[in-house]
C-alpha cells in the first residue's frame, strides 16, 4: 500500500488552496462533540430536569505531527514526500500553518467589516474532514543544525468545525443556527442517497446533504468522510 501523506489545505480567502505536507503521519487523530444540558432542579425531587440546549461544534485534534528536514534527498527523492521540510525548510511550512490562523481581511462578511481567518481541512489519504478552522496551534523546535537552523518540529493543531453557513447562505428565522446538528462517518460501500434514506426517510434528501457539506460530486463520498447531518427546511 502506497505511503498516504497527510497535510492541511486551505479552502479559501488569499492563500485558498495553499498546502502544509507533513513530513510524518500523526499516530493519533481524537475527535470530540459535546453537548448543551440545562439542569433545572425541583424542591420535590432528588435529581434535577435535564433539558437539552443545543449541541457545540464538532473539535478535533492532531498531536506531534512531524516536519522534518534531516533527510530531505531520501524522503523527497526516494519515497516522493512533498512540502518545504523534504526540500530542507520546515520553518517555510510552519510559517505557512500560521499564516492560516491570521484574519483575512478579504473574508469580510457583506457590509460589514467583521473578517475572520480562513477555513482549512485535514486531508490523509481517503479522509477529508469537515471545513474547520484553526482553533489552536502548537510548534516545538526539537532538533538544531551548529548554526541554529531548525532542522525537526513536533506540531500540534486543534481544530473546531467552521459554521461555514453563516458566510455564505442566510438564515430562514433567528432560530436556525440553533439548530442540532449530527455528524455521521461514511462506512465501506455506503452512497449519499443510501444514507439520505436512513437519516430522511426518503433518498431525494441527497442533495441536502450535498449541499450541507459543499460537495462537487455528490459520489464521490468516501469511507471515513464526515458529514454533517442538518434538519430539512
Amino acid at each position: 500500500m502506497a505511503f498516504e501523506q497527510c497535510y492541511i489545505k486551505c479552502v479559501e480567502g488569499t492563500k485558498d488552496g495553499k498546502i502544509v505536507y507533513f513530513t510524518f503521519n500523526p499516530e493519533k487523530v481524537s475527535f470530540s462533540k459535546s453537548l448543551k444540558w440545562t439542569p433545572t432542579t425541583k424542591p420535590t425531587k432528588d435529581n434535577p430536569d435535564v433539558d437539552f440546549s443545543g449541541g457545540n461544534s464538532f473539535t478535533f485534534s492532531i498531536q506531534k505531527i512531524t516536519l522534518d528536514a534531516t533527510m530531505p534527498a531520501l524522503l523527497k527523492d526516494s519515497l516522493g514526500r512533498k512540502g518545504d521540510a523534504v526540500g530542507g525548510n520546515i520553518v517555510a511550512d510552519v510559517e505557512l500553518l500560521m499564516s492560516f490562523t491570521k484574519v483575512d481581511d478579504t473574508l469580510a462578511k457583506k457590509g460589514n467589516k467583521v473578517t475572520r481567518p480562513a477555513m482549512v481541512q485535514f486531508w490523509w489519504g481517503q479522509y477529508k474532514s469537515f471545513k474547520a478552522y484553526l482553533q489552536k496551534v502548537s510548534v516545538d523546535y526539537v532538533l538544531f543544525d551548529e548554526t541554529g537552523k531548525p532542522l525537526r518540529a513536533e506540531v500540534g493543531v486543534d481544530f473546531i468545525e467552521a459554521d461555514d453557513e453563516v458566510y455564505d447562505l442566510p438564515y430562514q428565522n433567528p432560530t436556525s443556527r440553533s439548530l442540532a446538528r449530527k455528524v455521521r462517518t461514511v462506512m465501506e460501500g455506503e452512497t449519499l442517497d443510501w444514507i439520505a434514506y436512513q437519516e430522511y426517510g426518503t433518498a431525494a434528501a441527497w442533495r441536502h446533504i450535498a449541499e450541507t457539506n459543499n460537495l462537487d460530486d455528490p459520489s464521490d463520498v468516501r469511507p471515513g468522510q464526515l458529514l454533517r447531518l442538518v434538519p430539512l427546511n
